[in-house]
């Protein structure tokens, strides 16, 4: 019996210090042949929580079985017809059978199979490992995968891209598949059909990605796809492949007033990105041009596509949305000339402003256009408050803040224009979270919003109204320098006080000192 004691120490040694599937088969499998030395020999599980068992493992002269087999299927007829074998070990828990052996019948024959008890034993300890090894599986894909899509999350895709790019993954495609206004989807539909979509989106890519391509959810919105060893004419054809299947499948979609649309960026590694740290961020430059060309289109990264200081390739962008944009600031002029000319201003000293925080000039030009549209919902105000020339009552101030949500309704059915909501929804929520329409708080509050919010003041403070004269600078920047860390952001505020001392920042129709 010591010869049998051995292998069974040694099994339980190795199944204490591992909880991978593969190797508890390979343990278990190499103890049970060392113990029963039999012909033929299997090791089959069940396949999750179906009714069928997968072999596992196989050793001597017992035959391969491809595919999976129903567990009704394992009974001694069939077992003996079949495959010429019969059942010699069973790990069973809580009456439910997860594992078994078979062996060669010769073998199963004699009166006793040789080492049988040691094999229930080793059966015994096979099924608390392979619990444990279930367990931390289920663990452990529940830390990596997001609970809506089942895709891979965000973290395992950082986790990923920090410690194999460059060393097991030595070329791949990073294809960001972004779902056009999805705000507006979840405005429409709500939440829940919104998280439908989201998982429609996700099982179209899994149908249409390569056998080794990754799935990552990143973003609310935002997909990831990356795929291994994969040239640019392959990356471009999955990445197109996509999204014509989303457009095409969801016309079917009865509940869907218009199809589902994606905008996809493609960056090749490392033939355009040679630094893994820049993956991400190129990825998303080539998604935000296929969404500033109209959406519902594929662009792919190159180096020579890296917009250089003054580049002027978002400026070119922003002059093809610029009549749309106009067109609505000539709406507000034809109603109110003073917000007309408040919104130039604002925009103005805010994009000085992003430029002097060292923003991208996506980023840049993003609140420029916000600051032209922050206040275009005022078209929906009653021009009785709008051009009142005093102070507002409560409920006229009530009514007046509404104006955050007209601009909403308005920006969302803009083409290309989403992207700026963001910003101009938030450019009257507070640092100290006592604002509107949300209550956010500190950096919860959008970039862009702290931005607008401060050159909003600014510019109120120090141009004319029906109901004031023009404030000094020097008296709006005590105001602005009272303001920091209640009403505005500590760190924008100082930048903009230095843009004012500097002379950086133009003021219209002040009064200096």
């Amino acid at each position: 019996m010591a010869e049998k004691q051995e292998p069974l120490e040694k099994l339980q040694e190795q199944l204490l210090h591992t909880s991978r599937m593969e190797d508890i088969c390979d343990h278990l499998m190499e103890a049970a042949a060392e113990l029963t030395q039999c012909a033929g020999l299997a090791l089959f599980l069940r396949c999750g929580e179906t009714s069928e068992f997968e072999q596992k493992r196989l050793a001597g002269c017992f035959p391969e079985i491809p595919g999976s087999v129903k567990e009704e299927l394992f009974d001694s007829t069939f077992l003996r017809c079949a495959f010429g074998a019969d059942i010699a070990g069973e790990m069973i828990y809580e009456d439910r059978k997860y594992g078994f052996f078979l062996v060669c019948c010769q073998e199963c024959d004699k009166k006793e199979v040789q080492g049988e008890k040691c094999l229930r034993l080793l059966c015994t300890l096979g099924m608390l490992a392979l619990r444990s090894g279930w367990y931390a599986g289920e663990a452990w894909i529940k830390s990596v995968t997001d609970d809506v899509t089942g895709a891979y999350n965000r973290r395992y895709l950082l986790k990923r891209l920090n410690e194999d790019m460059g060393n097991s993954v030595l070329q791949a495609a990073l294809i960001d598949i972004n779902v056009d206004d999805f705000k507006l989807y979840n405005e429409m539909y709500g939440y829940m059909q919104s998280d439908s979509l989201l998982l429609f989106v996700a099982d179209i890519i899994r149908g249409e990605k390569s056998t080794r391509g990754e799935l990552y959810r990143f973003g609310a919105d935002e997909f990831l796809l990356l795929e291994p060893g994969m040239a640019e004419a392959q990356a471009l054809e999955t990445a197109e492949r996509i999204r014509k299947k989303i457009r095409q499948v969801s016309k079917d979609k009865k509940k869907l007033i218009h199809p589902l649309t994606v905008s996809c960026g493609i960056v090749l590694f490392p033939e355009n990105v040679a630094v893994k740290e820049d993956l991400l961020g190129s990825c998303s430059r080539a998604v935000y041009y296929a969404k500033v060309r109209g959406k519902n289109q594929t662009a792919l990264w190159k180096k020579e596509d890296h917009p250089r200081e003054g580049s002027g390739y978002y400026r070119s962008s922003f002059e093809k949305i610029a009549p749309t944009i106009y067109a609505f600031m000539a709406a507000v002029d034809a109603k109110d000339q003073i917000t007309f000319r408040h919104s130039l201003k604002v925009s103005e000293y805010a994009t000085t402003l992003a430029q002097a925080l060292g923003l991208k000039e996506e980023e840049v030009e993003i609140i420029r256009e916000a600051g032209l549209l922050h206040d275009i919902g005022k078209i929906g105000i009653p021009e009785n408050i709008l051009k009142k020339q005093s102070f507002l009552t409560e409920e006229e101030y009530t009514v007046m803040k509404e104006h955050v949500k007209n601009a909403t309704e308005m920006i969302r059915f803009l083409p290309d224009m989403n992207y700026v909501l963001p910003a101009v929804v938030a450019h009257h929520e507070r640092y100290d979270g006592k604002g509107y329409p949300s209550g956010l708080a500190g950096e919860d509050i959008p970039l862009g919003g702290r931005c607008l919010a401060i050159a909003d003041s600014f510019d109120t403070m120090t141009a004319r109204r029906p109901y004031k004269e023009p404030m000094r600078i020097s008296y709006a920047v005590r105001e602005l320098e009272k303001g920091k860390n209640t009403q505005f952001d500590p760190y924008l505020t100082d930048v903009f006080l230095q843009l004012i001392e500097e002379e950086k920042i133009r003021v219209w129709n002040g009064q200096e000192e």
